[in-house]
């Protein structure tokens, strides 16, 4: 029986041995169990900042290695799962450091009483240089409902007041910052048990989070939106510069200035893709958190998710309108280039036909006056040879009796042909 196994035990190791693990399979695998959720068994209050990198201020990859340092452990590569999220429990809190794509965000868990705003021993040190986004406090209370005296301090203007799942809790928020600067949320959840409490909690911070980076895209568009109108003025002005262009120098003008607003159009667009891609995707993400809280509106207040759609989705709305105004713009450009170029390419080979005319017609212009001058030459060498044979023939007339006009006579002919034919051999030559 044990000889079996052996066996058994040695055929599956020969035919593990027959192919490798792909490169990243162990980083899918630590990715399916990375941030996960803790239980919360009692009462808690809940803070979580998330931050953003500066311009001149240190990268995520250096908060990273810093709350790594902070928590006793070595520096991990920046793309390794541990690095993702880091907790640490100092006095009495639990700190856990996490790191996304753009930003990286510290939350911190004590008693629902803590009133210390900002613990000098959780690690906020290491997010020094970077810029806040968003701030947010979820009070935890372990009773089934929100007690009124916790409704206090809400503007009824924006209050959001609901159940969550079927009535086995309750939240309520106006968005409003307090005094400290943190969104507060109350969340009484005393029917759920301690790992759906940490669900909820989660989701809310989530949902606080997400919310702010999506609407981070609005400014960037609202900003663009005069700059795209002085784009969308000046085609306007190259294209009537097109339309009244007369000379190929001006064509040459009109598309040079429409190469320099090109420029500047594709600057525009790479210095704000990712941020309304960012802005879409974190909408996609806020909407499939908002949804999984199954809410349901307390009396005649609304709930966190309408609220949340009633932003976020004209915000979103915006950004994808400046976006496709500003691609409209490019597309307008690269048309007017090509027309332009078409114009131009046809109006020099218009002036090229032209000077080919003008040198064809030239060249025929030569060619009749050649056949004109050859044969003046023809007449002129003929006269000054009969003029020559004349003298040689008076000069002789007294021996031969030859009577000079009749000798004159016979040999014009013969003179004015060989005159041509050696005229049109030395031609023929020069060919």
């Amino acid at each position: 029986m044990g000889e079996i196994t052996m066996t058994a035990t040695g055929a599956s190791e020969a035919s593990e041995s027959l192919f490798a693990d792909h490169p990243k399979r162990a980083a899918i695998y630590a990715e399916l169990h990375a941030r996960p959720t803790e239980p919360i068994t009692t009462s808690a209050r809940i803070r979580r900042v998330a931050f953003m990198p500066a311009d001149e201020g240190p990268s995520l990859e250096e908060v990273a290695r810093r709350f790594a340092l902070f928590a006793g452990q070595s520096a991990l590569p920046f793309d390794d799962a541990r690095t993702r999220q880091i907790t640490v429990e100092r006095s009495g809190r639990k700190a856990t450091f996490e790191l996304h794509n753009e930003f990286a965000t510290l939350t911190w868990q004590s008693v629902l009483t803590d009133r210390e705003i900002w613990p000098d021993d959780i690690g906020l040190e290491c997010f020094a240089g970077l810029q806040r986004v968003s701030a947010t406090r979820i009070d935890l209370t372990e009773t089934s409902t929100i007690m009124e005296a916790a409704l206090v301090g809400f503007s009824p203007i924006s209050l959001c007041y609901s159940e969550l799942y079927d009535g086995m809790a309750q939240v309520a928020t106006d968005f409003n910052r307090d005094l400290d600067g943190f969104t507060r949320y109350e969340l009484a959840a005393g029917r759920c048990n301690g790992v759906r409490r940490g669900v909820l909690v989660r989701r809310l911070l989530e949902i606080e989070t997400y919310s702010n980076f999506v609407l981070l895209g609005l400014p960037v568009a609202r900003a663009l939106g005069s700059t795209i109108r002085q784009f969308e003025g000046a085609v306007s002005q190259v294209m009537g510069r097109v339309g009244h262009a007369h000379s190929t120098g001006e064509n040459r003008e009109a598309l040079e200035s429409i190469h320099a607003l090109s420029a500047e159009v594709g600057r525009s667009i790479e210095e704000t893709s990712f941020r309304f891609a960012a802005s879409q995707a974190y909408a996609a993400v806020l909407g499939t958190r908002l949804r999984q809280l199954a809410e349901r509106p307390i009396g005649e207040f609304t709930t966190i998710e309408r609220y949340l759609t009633n932003r976020t989705g004209p915000a979103v709305a915006t950004c994808l309108a400046t976006e496709k105004r500003l691609q409209a713009v490019a597309m307008k450009l690269e048309r007017s280039a090509e027309l332009l170029n078409a114009h131009i390419s046809l109006s020099l080979e218009m002036q090229n036909q032209t000077i080919l005319d003008t040198i064809s017609r030239t060249s025929e212009s030569q060619y009749r006056l050649q056949e004109t001058v050859e044969g003046l030459s023809i007449i002129a060498i003929s006269y000054y040879t009969l003029a020559i044979l004349g003298y040689m023939i008076e000069g002789f007339s007294h021996i031969w009796h030859v009577d000079k006009a009749i000798a004159m006579l016979c040999a014009a002919p013969v003179v004015l042909f060989l005159v041509w034919r050696g005229i049109k051999s030395l031609r023929k030559r020069a060919a």
